[in-house]
């Protein structure tokens, strides 16, 4: 791993680390990325590690004090993420229009981020040595992005005609004990009916190994010039999806004691069934696939908003801000509970005309739309916009700021959050959730 800078003054700059050299190995133990770096920090017998460096070919080792390298005062450049080959017919990367923030065109296939982060990966790219690493470093669970385990739908869908046999790595990584996420991106007419059927079937044949398996919808941008055909999913198709994942929930249920299979969110609202209660969704194993999330924020939310009602803060209009698709149930949900406690609160639904209709999440939008939207939209007291469409950074998927989203529609107190009860106590000068303000 390559050293991008030493603290002046540092122990590491004492023992004579330089940038540019490379730490390759700790106690004896080879470092080639951070999950290296992590398990042989993990596995230091005493207070004092020698670090092996490379400069200029040449290897020397030095002893270190610090628990960390940073605690020695040296600062590693990031891994090299590995990248994907594949060519998906459904690719969200290719459905992008141009000028949005660069890393959003980056596709990546790591393992690595996929156990460290939850990444889902299609294990395409993965050699005898991968495999073997992951074995022995038992990194469990991988988030694996099956689609189909016929391989004759799957390589179509992954767009590689190469794509090794899945089942074949999937059973290999069950063997090793290594437990693993699903998900099933539905593009209507080739992985649903017969062929998901069987998808689950396998899925289940490899027992506890299989943790938990996400049915999801394509998702389809208006940006789809010179791609592939995919039919959107209907409500219909929604329907069957909903249905076929409550049969799969019933026999997993019988046979684990989980349900193991779930519909996304989109699913159940898109088929008009409503969402199923909170408990359905067990552990929440799938929440970044858009899983229960829904579920899991009513329920932090009505535990919260009674600290609004136990103490209103007093008369307040607030302006909520987000995407098509949660719209209905957020007015369901959150508009009683703040009434209760004197707020009027307006849920105000925003079409993301950047990607087109059909991207109906809130973390999708872009500036633009959302102030459009507010400079058409009632006077408030406070804004509160969606805070998963915000970067840590604080920049919408098209770059834009909350500064300049309420510098634009003429407003105060517009703030980006999570947290609605958090945001509304802060504004009312108590204690919330860390927001951005604009």
């Amino acid at each position: 791993m390559r050293v991008v800078a030493v603290e002046p003054g540092s122990e590491a700059e004492e023992r004579g680390v330089r940038p540019e050299d490379d730490l390759v190995a700790i106690d004896g133990r080879a470092v080639r990325d951070a999950i290296d770096l992590a398990f042989a920090l993990g596995t230091l017998d005493g207070e004092t590690a020698r670090v092996a460096f490379v400069r200029s070919g040449k290897r020397y080792e030095i002893a270190l004090a610090g628990a960390t390298p940073g605690e020695s005062g040296i600062e590693l450049a990031p891994d090299a993420v590995r990248t994907c080959g594949n060519r998906c017919l459904f690719c969200f990367v290719d459905q992008l229009p141009p000028g949005l923030r660069p890393s959003l065109y980056v596709k990546d296939e790591d393992y690595r981020l996929s156990f460290a982060y939850g990444n889902y990966v299609t294990l395409t790219n993965l050699a005898e040595d991968d495999y073997r690493r992951i074995e022995r470093q038992r990194l469990s669970p991988l988030y694996v992005s099956v689609h189909a385990t016929r391989d004759d739908v799957r390589r179509e869908m992954l767009g590689n005609p190469e794509a090794p046999a899945v089942m074949q790595a999937l059973e290999r990584l069950a063997r090793a004990g290594i437990r693993l996420h699903a998900q099933i991106v539905v593009c209507p007419g080739r992985n649903d009916g017969e062929v998901l059927e069987q998808t689950l079937e396998d899925l289940a044949s490899l027992g506890e190994a299989t943790a938990s398996i996400a049915v999801v919808p394509v998702g389809l941008t208006s940006h789809r010039a010179g791609l592939p055909a995919i039919r959107p999913v209907s409500p219909t198709d929604a329907g069957a999806l909903v249905d076929t994942v409550a049969r799969w929930q019933a026999r997993f249920r019988r046979e684990r004691g989980s349900a193991v299979v779930f519909a996304a969110d989109e699913l159940h609202l898109l088929a008009g069934r409503g969402l199923p209660p909170h408990e359905h969704y067990e552990d929440f194993p799938q929440l970044e696939n858009g899983v229960g999330l829904l579920r899991r924020f009513e329920h932090a939310f009505l535990a919260s908003a009674r600290a609004l009602t136990d103490a209103p803060p007093g008369p307040m209009r607030v302006t909520l801000v987000t995407s098509t698709l949660p719209a209905a149930f957020l007015r369901e949900v959150c508009v009683p509970a703040l009434a209760a406690a004197g707020i009027e609160l307006d849920v105000l639904a925003v079409e993301n005309t950047l990607l087109g209709p059909t991207v109906t999440v809130a973390g999708l939008l872009g500036g633009p739309d959302m102030a459009r939207a507010l400079a058409g939209a009632a006077p408030s007291d406070l804004t509160l916009l969606p805070g998963e469409a915000f970067t840590e950074d604080g920049l919408t998927i098209d770059g834009m700021t909350v500064e300049t989203i309420a510098r634009e529609t003429g407003r105060e107190n517009v703030i980006a959050s999570t947290d609605i009860v958090g945001a509304i106590l802060e504004h009312a000068g108590r204690d919330g959730e860390e927001t951005r303000r604009g």
